[in-house]
């Protein structure tokens, strides 16, 4: 595949625009690379570097970008599998959290049913709310109380919601399973924060970077906690 085509396959719109004026302006790949979102900003330089020798020419090479800017995109979701390991298996894995949420700069909304103890979804989570992101995660608290208490120990500064209790007392559960970061990108899964979940069972979950579900995600987080839906836990 070519520099072009990857870079096509790669970049947002949003991103191949940034990195272009960004090539106009310093006129070097290594810097205009870091226009890129972090999760592939090497592979992106490495590109760029291919894409300047076929062209010889940094603004043809800025054109080139533009047109990937320019042109009609539908994000499409990826499937985020964990299983056990078989001959001609690919994709990314549910580990793929782990990069969705160290990749995050100011926000994380996540929710989980339950938790353990050094998961690495927590230590990852722990990570970035320790270098001043913003994290906020909804737990189950009707039958998942110790979990969210080990959640609590883990993220000390981090918001904390859970279910209100129906007042008719019939019987309901925190069960969601995502992952929304920085309104870009989002994963919406069947695992739970634990290492089994992340690298031993039968999970399957759909990665986006399409900025409305992440911000979807979040709005409708937020509405349900402002109408006391989710409630401070």
């Amino acid at each position: 595949m070519s520099a072009t085509a990857r870079l096509g396959e790669l970049l947002s719109a949003d991103e191949a625009g940034r990195i272009a004026a960004e090539l106009r302006q310093r006129r070097l790949a290594h810097l205009a690379a870091k226009r890129a979102y972090p999760q592939h900003r090497a592979e992106v330089k490495k590109l760029l570097g291919e894409l300047l020798a076929a062209h010889g020419d940094v603004l043809r090479a800025a054109a080139v970008l533009d047109g990937i800017a320019a042109v009609p995109r539908v994000a499409r979701p990826e499937l985020v599998w964990t299983s056990p390991r078989v001959p001609g298996a690919e994709g990314r894995t549910t580990l793929a959290a782990l990069d969705l949420i160290n990749s995050a700069e100011t926000t994380v909304y996540a929710a989980t049913y339950s938790a353990g103890k050094l998961s690495p979804q927590l230590v990852a989570l722990a990570n970035v709310s320790a270098r001043g992101v913003a994290v906020t995660v909804v737990v189950d608290t009707k039958q998942r109380s110790d979990h969210a208490e080990i959640i609590r120990f883990a993220l000390p500064n981090a918001r904390m919601w859970t279910l209100a209790q129906p007042e008719d007392g019939s019987w309901a559960i925190q069960h969601a399973k995502l992952i929304a970061v920085d309104d870009r990108f989002a994963l919406v899964t069947s695992a739970n924060f634990s290492k089994a979940a992340a690298q031993r069972s039968l999970e399957c979950g759909l990665q986006s970077t399409d900025p409305g579900v992440a911000r979807g995600l979040r709005e409708h987080l937020e509405l349900l906690h402002q109408n006391g839906v989710l409630v401070d836990y």
